[in-house]
């Protein structure tokens, strides 16, 4: 270089070195303006979450009722037993679920987290159940009670676990 001559500098190298990355400096998103955004669709659910667990449970009823026929004809007190506490078996993720959203905070993780428990595992049931009725009665009950298991045993410990990782995240970002 020579004496008197300025340095010469690259201006973008400059620039670029207080400034982040394009991909770094991309907006997180406002949970305020999520929040307000969807606020009417979270009052809607929030208004008719504890039907869809009772819907599930009058569903379960009827085609229990259609495939049991309970009170057909006389009166056979064991029968009868023997189906209501087959259904109140069946009926065991709804009124769980149910149960769940009745002590929980309205509209809070625990209460979201039973409402789409009560949906995945409500329409896992009606699927069985429209399945069962197109069945003959002996292989109904192995179904119903395969499609019991897949909802307590294996949907239960999944919803727990999101929730559970949803509110690891939900902490995170408050930090």
């Amino acid at each position: 270089m020579s004496e008197g001559a300025k340095p010469v500098s690259d201006a973008a190298a400059v620039r670029g070195a207080d400034e982040q990355p394009k991909w770094r400096a991309a907006k997180r998103p406002d949970l305020a303006e999520a929040a307000a955004l969807t606020f009417g669709a979270r009052r809607f659910v929030s208004r008719i979450g504890l039907g869809i667990p009772f819907l599930f449970i009058l569903t379960t009823i009827a085609v229990s009722s259609s495939l049991g026929q309970p009170l057909r004809g006389g009166w056979d007190t064991g029968e009868l037993v023997l189906w209501a506490l087959g259904t109140l078996l069946l009926l065991t993720p709804f009124i769980a679920a149910f149960v769940v959203m009745l002590t929980a905070r309205r509209g809070g993780l625990v209460w979201t987290t039973a409402l789409i428990y009560a949906v995945v595992t409500g329409l896992l049931g009606v699927g069985v159940d429209i399945t069962v009725l197109g069945t003959d009665a002996s292989s109904a009950s192995l179904t119903l009670v395969s499609a019991l298991i897949v909802q307590v045993v294996l949907l239960a410990p999944v919803c727990a676990a999101v929730a559970f990782l949803v509110h690891i995240v939900r902490e995170s970002a408050r930090r």
